[in-house]
């Protein structure tokens, strides 16, 4: 098992160490101050109850303060420098010490206090024995009979101190094994949990361009990286879509700008035959002409859906447009190939009806849809246009008297280059529906039809005022 230092798996395994190093600190510094203090308060415990075994000794006999102090000279207190005293000092004089305490003249609160009872009038110092010893001083300040008593009673440290040495030992021993230990267990936990997202990474490296249709399976991941599949799949089904449709639209290009290319090859090649006259020339050259114009439109159509693919269409860039300035603009494009059939074109529009959006490209995407209306159309139709808004939405409705489109077409005629049964001995590149569903799509709209073979169709263009 390799850690790599800059990746999550090594980024994980350090912090987890860091925590726990931190966390384990924290414990030792709580139990050492939590074990000192058991300690000291053990002995000031032992301390307070011997204070009141002392001075509950005092009494006055002849009118004589006096201490027993056989009841308290014993054991400890009767070795010198054990470690255990007491002294009591009555108006200045010393009424009673400990024979342990052997220079009788020695400060045993020669420490700075560290506590102080103000009801009691006890102070504790932490101090050095006449030995040289730490000890801890128990000082209370009384009055008996009304005269002044100062007491002391103090005891060894040294044990609760080795006590506590041990355990700071012991702690500065355990604190590094366990360290270590936790170090292995953060390397096995961020292994063990970083597995599922090596598996999926490995899985994401064989899916190349020609393996597009692989996904990756989401019952077998765990639940963090369930949404990161979802997304991915999303990501591999665009992609997908965007290499068929780049293929298609290649194929289809070609097989679109063969035919023009080969009548403009043709030409040139029938008319180098020979010399011909001025009127064969120009015969020639119209037809190169008009092949030059379908390659022209087909070049421009194709041009139009690349930038619109690649994302160059921009919501950012609309401006308030007026619907039937779109719409006005397109029929009068188109009114020159209607007249040219005596197909009609009626018109009931609102100028009022404002929205968001490209004027050009709206007028562009109508242009398309009712250019179809008029080519597949029978010659003196008629073509009917007309504007209307709901709430928040605005919309067009295109109907004709044309040739129509059967069920079973309804759903591919917004494909790229699809173009009806009907419609193939009419000229065109079969784009201009799925421009025109792109840019309606762009703004956030739908394009819907209804058709009926012989009867004629029905294009509904509904949008939104604000694109979202």
């Amino acid at each position: 098992m390799r850690i790599i230092p800059g990746s999550i798996q090594g980024r994980l395994s350090v912090w987890l160490i860091l925590f726990t190093s931190f966390l384990l600190f924290a414990i030792a510094l709580f139990l050492s101050y939590e074990v000192r203090q058991i300690v000291l308060t053990s002995i000031d415990r032992l301390l307070h109850s011997k204070m009141q075994l002392i001075t509950g000794l005092l009494h006055e006999e002849d009118d004589v303060i006096e201490l027993e102090v056989s009841e308290v000279i014993a054991g400890e207190y009767a070795i010198p420098r054990s470690g255990h005293y007491y002294k009591v000092i009555l108006g200045g004089r010393v009424l009673a010490v400990s024979p342990s305490l052997v220079d009788r003249e020695f400060v045993l609160e020669a420490g700075t206090p560290e506590l102080y009872d103000e009801a009691r009038k006890e102070w504790i110092f932490t101090s050095v024995g006449p030995d040289g010893e730490p000890i801890r001083v128990l000082r209370h300040d009384l009055e008996f009979r009304g005269v002044p008593v100062i007491a002391y009673v103090a005891e060894n440290l040294s044990e609760g101190l080795d006590m506590m040495t041990r355990f700071r030992r012991f702690l500065l021993i355990i604190i590094p094994v366990s360290i270590v230990c936790m170090s292995g267990i953060a390397f096995l936990i961020a292994h063990v949990s970083l597995k599922p997202l090596a598996l999926f990474s490995s899985k994401v490296r064989t899916i190349t361009h020609t393996t597009l249709s692989e996904r990756l399976d989401q019952g077998t991941t765990v639940e963090e990286l369930t949404v990161l599949a979802d997304s991915f799949n999303e990501m591999l089904d665009r992609l997908q879509r965007a290499f068929e449709n780049e293929r298609r639209l290649i194929s289809d290009a070609s097989h679109e700008l063969k035919t023009p290319v080969s009548v403009i090859k043709a030409q040139c090649d029938v008319v180098f035959l020979r010399d011909r006259t001025k009127d064969e020339y120009l015969e020639a050259l119209e037809t190169i002409r008009a092949a030059s114009n379908g390659m022209v439109k087909l070049v421009r159509d194709l041009l139009t859906l690349a930038r619109l693919d690649s994302g160059m269409f921009s919501a950012s860039d609309f401006r308030i447009v007026s619907l039937g300035e779109c719409v006005g603009r397109a029929v009068a494009a188109l009114s020159p190939l209607a007249e040219g059939r005596a197909i009609r074109l009626e018109t009931s529009l609102d100028k009022g009806i404002t929205l968001l959006g490209d004027s050009e490209r709206l007028t562009e995407a109508l242009m398309n849809i009712i250019e179809n209306a008029v080519r597949y159309n029978r010659d003196g139709g008629l073509v009917e246009i007309t504007s209307w808004e709901r709430g928040d939405r605005v919309g067009v409705e295109i109907r004709d008297t044309g040739v129509g489109i059967g069920s079973d077409e309804l759903e591919r005629i917004f494909e790229r280059f699809y173009r009806t049964s009907a419609s193939r001995s009419v000229e065109g590149t079969g784009l201009g529906l799925s421009i025109a569903r792109c840019i309606i799509e762009a703004h956030g709209g739908e394009i819907r039809v209804e058709s009926e073979p012989g009867i004629g169709s029905c294009f509904s263009v509904s949008l939104p005022r604000k694109p979202e």
